[in-house]
């Protein structure tokens, strides 16, 4: 799929899930998409709603041009937030946590978000490249290019493909340490409600989870 299509297929469901327009319940993505928003706006509206955007967000990524012009390292992250759909994560586990987080605690978490982004955006790319790899070789040109910071650093300092891996991988840890060091920035200024702290534990659970997963997940280790 091109990422003109890409782009034409997602905006077709954006109406559908902020419920605007009613699903043809002849096509499973239309009324899997509507009757899940439903679902979750039954559920609280207002939590819902607030995560529509980040999902937007996530999807327009998908289908963003940048994906397949030059990056370097720094870019390639920032544009990442967007593509792992960070935000969505977030919103999500707010969510399905009930943690009701203020406009002004949400921008104490910013750069514990973004250091959360780059963990989850690595460890993917890095347990993902084979897919990756396999997928570029045999997928529409577009859709199926090769957008990954293993590739963008090996390319970068001149060394292969698996010492760009351990590399990461070691940045990976660093960012752990780092997660750690803001934490507790946040706590000693006084500024970590029980909600912060809830919020700021799931991000160790996504960070981690995300690696149990990628390291073991079908998906990534059945490439036959």
């Amino acid at each position: 799929m091109s990422l003109e299509q890409g782009s034409a297929y997602n905006e077709k469901l954006i109406p559908i899930s902020r419920g605007d327009v009613l699903p043809d319940r002849s096509v499973p993505v239309e009324y899997i998409t509507y009757d899940l928003w439903e679902s979750m706006r039954a559920k609280d509206r207002s939590m819902a709603n607030e995560i529509l955007e980040p999902v937007f967000v996530f999807m327009r990524a998908q289908t963003d041009r940048t994906r397949i012009r030059p990056m370097g390292l720094g870019s390639y992250l920032e544009y990442r937030e967007r593509d792992v759909g960070k935000a969505l994560l977030a919103a999500l586990m707010r969510f399905s946590m009930a943690l009701t987080i203020s406009p002004v605690e949400l921008t104490l978490l910013g750069e514990i978000d973004a250091n959360c982004s780059k963990h989850l955006s690595v460890i993917n790319d890095v347990y993902s490249y084979e897919k990756e790899l396999r997928a570029s070789k045999t997928a529409h040109a577009e859709g199926g290019a090769l957008c990954t910071s293993v590739r963008i650093l090996a390319d970068e300092i001149a060394i292969s493909i698996e010492a760009a891996k351990r590399v990461l991988i070691f940045m990976c840890r660093e960012l752990e340490s780092r997660h750690l060091v803001l934490v507790e920035e946040l706590r000693a200024n006084g500024r970590q409600s029980a909600s912060l702290a809830a919020y700021v534990e799931g991000l160790e659970f996504q960070m981690s989870g995300n690696e149990e997963w990628s390291k073991t997940t079908l998906r990534y280790n059945n490439l036959v």
